[in-house]
């Protein structure tokens, strides 16, 4: 039995890179082999569809052979590195015009609303907005850092603001109250206007 240690393998795909970037091909292959699955899995976690996942995935690798032969590669970090690359194709696919299916999460749904509710749609969002534009500056940072990027969490819109998590917490408990009672009410109108 044969023991490889982590810094053992992180040395071999350090050289299998370095082949790569050389114009081994039997290298490109195994990385290949060894990063393809990650890199279709994030297309199709970003609403590309299967058949066309596999497109941009070749396209990607390709794209990254090319430029190591062009001695445009510094370095090779995978699969990272593919991932951006099919990532760009997919959007620049997306970006096309008359594309019947657009991938990623910017493709917008399909409307089903009818115009009258599309107004009032577009009324409560205007109304939304003058609310917010009514709030103090910092609850108007922290409403518009957390919901500008619902990937942070409260300590780190906290962080950036420099407010604690609790006082966060508490300005979007007292927004989102603004915000429901004032749009509850646009609701309600739309609802007696019908």
């Amino acid at each position: 039995m044969m023991d490889i240690t982590l810094e053992g393998s992180v040395q071999m795909e350090g050289a299998t890179e370095a082949a790569a970037r050389k114009g081994d091909r039997g290298a490109w292959t195994e990385l290949i082999g060894r990063h393809n699955r990650r890199v279709m899995l994030s297309l199709l976690a970003h609403g590309v569809l299967p058949a066309q996942a596999k497109e941009m995935a070749q396209e990607a690798w390709l794209r990254l052979i090319t430029r190591a032969d062009a001695k445009k590669l510094d370095r090779l970090e995978l699969p990272g590195l593919a991932i951006r690359q099919a990532l760009f194709l997919a959007r620049s696919e997306a970006r096309r015009p008359g594309q019947a299916n657009e991938p990623l999460d910017e493709a917008p749904e399909a409307a089903t609303d009818s115009p009258e509710e599309l107004f009032f749609d577009r009324e409560r969002l205007q109304k939304a907005h003058e609310l917010l534009q009514d709030l103090g500056p910092s609850a108007r940072a922290v409403f518009e850092r957390l919901y500008g990027d619902p990937q942070l969490s409260h300590a780190e819109v906290a962080a950036r603001v420099g407010l604690s998590v609790q006082r966060v917490r508490q300005i979007v408990c007292e927004v989102r109250k603004v915000l429901r009672a004032e749009l509850g009410e646009a609701t309600q109108k739309k609802e007696a206007d019908r």
